[in-house]
């Protein structure tokens, strides 16, 4: 680092260390960063975290990865008892994010749960000063979990959930009070099992299939302490507040991801975000325009933002995670820029060493510890989520009936003799009385669905009863009358 990155590092942790004298005792989520560039440093690290500690960075998570054919190694022994040290001397946490890879070797049949969890426990028993271990890495996509489908059928949560499940009981065993942290979800995935190219899983439906597998095993224990999610943008030039559609998800729409939890695990012996479940955002970062810095070298790849944006942006992201209850900490990924502008570049300082605009942004929420907005406080939907109501067409005898919703659903739709309530509406319809018209539809979500019935002389009341895909007691019932 030149003197003027000196320079600007002091500068920056006198403003941050004035900053919390004067905001007292700050507030809101812990934030970190998810970087394996201090374990391959020179010096394990040392100057690398004490940059992180200045600006106020509470935790560094670093990367140990599980080798299923070389199920005992630790080639990394010698690198982690140096920058494990170095991080804490700096004053930071430590966090292994562990998982196995390759996924080829998952995809052969190589990786065993029981290995995985031996694994575990003799890394937690080296590092007893480790407190933190992160169970997987973005299973729901084929780069670190294959196969993801088997004849259409969602394979990758039930195939990770027996090392999640070994992972936490070996980690517990070593130690009850180290906190295992599930997953590592990608934001996205495309639920097609016969797409030409990444073949994945939304993290909705990923949380969903992991909850199935779940409850049909029978287990009576927890999967994990909390949830770790990477909520990246769906592209770099993407303000904070555009997220996806369902069933994917990105920081502004958490509660659609506490909602899978709950559909998935409630009234289980996993805990929720209603009882004491928390998130963890172990991954997020908004890739930066590097033209015309000499550190980096190659041809960007992915669009990508200004600095000035990626400052507010990430200023906005730590005030507003400090909104949320449910989110113990954001990490940024990574800490200093990839050089190779094929990998990544979105830190907080550039690959140079030089310090980016961010970096006092962040310095700063962190700092003043407000929450910007109001405080966030979720509770589960136990109806199908945006369900409108149905739109009739009558054309002659027949009657269309065009059916949305924001996630997807199944339907059943009945024209029903005479004027019917809610109530009875619901009796006829779970009769299934002979003489009703009725049909079956699938709903995708965020597309109209139309579904058509003959129509009968007098008075008929349509009715409409949906169900929601990824919970079946989360149910929404209408009726119209039509004349």
């Amino acid at each position: 680092m030149g003197k003027r990155g000196q320079r600007g590092v002091r500068s920056l942790a006198a403003a941050v260390v004035a900053a919390l004298a004067w905001a007292g005792v700050a507030s809101g989520a812990d934030v970190g960063a998810n970087d394996d560039t201090g374990k391959f440093a020179p010096d394990a690290g040392a100057a690398f975290y004490a940059d992180m500690a200045a600006l106020g960075l509470r935790q560094t998570v670093v990367t140990v990865r599980w080798q299923p054919s070389d199920p005992l190694a630790l080639g990394e022994r010698t690198l982690l008892d140096l920058t494990v040290a170095a991080a804490r001397t700096a004053g930071l946490s430590v966090v292994f994010a562990t998982y196995p890879y390759p996924p080829r070797e998952i995809e052969a049949g190589l990786a065993r749960p029981e290995a995985f969890g031996a694994w575990l426990a003799e890394l937690a028993h080296r590092y007893p000063e480790v407190r933190q271990f992160v169970v997987g890495n973005e299973p729901n996509q084929p780069a670190f979990w294959r196969p993801q489908y088997a004849r259409a059928r969602q394979l990758s949560a039930r195939s990770f959930g027996p090392f999640l499940a070994a992972g936490y009981d070996a980690l517990k065993g070593v130690d009850p009070t180290i906190n295992v942290v599930g997953v590592g979800l990608s934001p996205r995935g495309n639920d097609r099992p016969t797409a030409k190219s990444n073949v994945s899983t939304s993290p909705v439906r990923f949380l969903a299939a992991l909850g199935s597998w779940y409850r049909a095993s029978g287990r009576e224990r927890p999967l994990m302490d909390g949830l770790s999610f990477h909520p990246y943008p769906n592209a770099a030039t993407d303000p904070l507040s555009r997220g996806y559609a369902w069933p994917n998800a990105g920081f502004v729409n958490l509660d659609r991801l506490k909602q899978a939890l709950w559909d998935a695990f409630a009234g289980t012996a996993q805990p929720t975000t209603v009882d004491g479940l928390r998130l963890y955002l172990d991954e997020v970062g908004w890739q930066v325009d590097t033209s015309g810095v000499d550190a980096y070298v190659g041809t960007e790849n992915v669009p990508v933002t200004t600095e000035a944006a990626q400052a507010a942006i990430y200023g906005e992201l730590v005030r507003r995670a400090g909104c949320d209850p449910d989110i113990a900490q954001v990490n940024v990924f990574g800490f200093r820029d990839d050089a190779l502008r094929t990998g990544f570049q979105a830190g907080l300082y550039r690959a140079d060493g030089s310090i980016r605009p961010a970096a006092g942004e962040v310095a700063a929420a962190i700092a003043d510890g407000r929450c910007l907005g109001a405080p966030a406080a979720w509770r589960p939907v136990r109806a199908v989520q945006g369900a409108a109501r149905p739109v009739t067409r009558v054309s002659g005898d027949v009657v269309a009936i065009d059916l949305t919703a924001a996630e997807a659903a199944s339907a059943r739709v009945c024209l029903l003799p005479g004027a019917q309530t809610l109530s009875s509406a619901r009796r006829v319809m779970a009769a299934r009385a002979i003489g009703v018209a009725c049909a079956t539809a699938s709903v995708a979500q965020n597309r109209r669905t139309t579904v058509a019935l003959p129509r009968r002389g007098g008075a008929v009341t349509l009715a409409v009863r949906l169900v929601a895909e990824t919970n079946s007691a989360r149910t929404t019932t209408v009726v119209r009358q039509l004349r």
